[in-house]
């Protein structure tokens, strides 16, 4: 940590003290606090409402209907999934989370709010190929990613590695592991491109609205092409804050 950047270095302390409490508390499923989005709660054991306040879960409750199906995925401790649940208690969701340790937190968020019979958790990777990749387990919890550059992204540091399952979204659906979405929330630091790229057929048959958030340029990635990906689907893109909503024009 730089002399030359106290900001930083407190703001790294900070991060390192949050997620330790973090875990600790899912170590123990001591405090679940009930979170609220919208009209939406439901509990959890993050310390504070993470991304309660995004607009493009907004969005997606806002279009969500009882009966729809979400693939929510880059899932994470399931802010999206829990939120998504509570609102339309006859939704289905497919939380997908890579990470071995946020995976099982994301259960224990599922658990406590009895989702277990609607919510389901994949522990793959979304991407390009049906593949096994190397997953970077970042310092900051909530940035791994497939890509190194952004796991190490503002001080965070790459802590370890898994080789993770790396599934298209058309073959998971092709295959009835996961069934045909009508919104689609992709988070995933950086790897959006390839997921959008393992989803075409889902995107052109299905026609899901989706709900993208949009990542700093880090390793040579560039979100323009996921732009140019979905225009070509026939999407409007709607931007708002971090992210794009997506809707199909037909």
């Amino acid at each position: 940590m730089s002399l030359r950047h106290p900001r930083s270095a407190i703001r790294h302390i900070g991060f390192l003290l949050h997620y330790a409490l973090v875990r600790a508390n899912y170590k123990g499923r001591v405090f679940a606090t009930k979170k609220r989005v919208g009209q939406a709660s439901f509990r959890s054991y993050e310390l504070y409402n993470r991304h309660g306040g995004d607009v493009l879960l907004e969005a997606l409750l806002l279009y969500l209907r009882d009966g729809d199906v979400v693939v929510d995925v880059g899932a994470n401790t399931g802010t999206y999934t829990l939120a998504a649940a509570a609102k339309a208690p006859e939704a289905e969701v497919i939380a997908v989370e890579p990470n071995t340790q946020v995976a099982a937190q994301l259960r224990a968020n599922v658990e406590i709010n009895g989702f277990g019979d609607r919510v389901g958790v994949l522990e793959y990777g979304l991407g390009a190929t049906d593949e096994t990749s190397q997953f970077h387990v970042s310092s900051y919890d909530e940035l791994g990613s497939f890509s190194p550059a952004h796991a190490s992204a503002w001080e965070a540091r790459v802590v370890d590695t898994e080789a993770v399952p790396m599934r298209r979204l058309d073959s998971l659906v092709e295959e009835g592991t996961v069934p045909p979405p009508d919104h689609l929330k992709i988070d995933v630091e950086g790897y959006g491109l390839n997921v959008l790229q393992g989803a075409t057929s889902v995107l052109d048959e299905y026609r899901p609205t989706v709900y993208f958030e949009v990542h700093e340029a880090r390793g040579g990635h560039d979100e323009s092409a996921a732009k140019e990906l979905l225009q070509r689907l026939g999407y409007d893109l709607v931007p708002v804050k971090d992210g794009w909503v997506c809707e199909p024009t037909d």
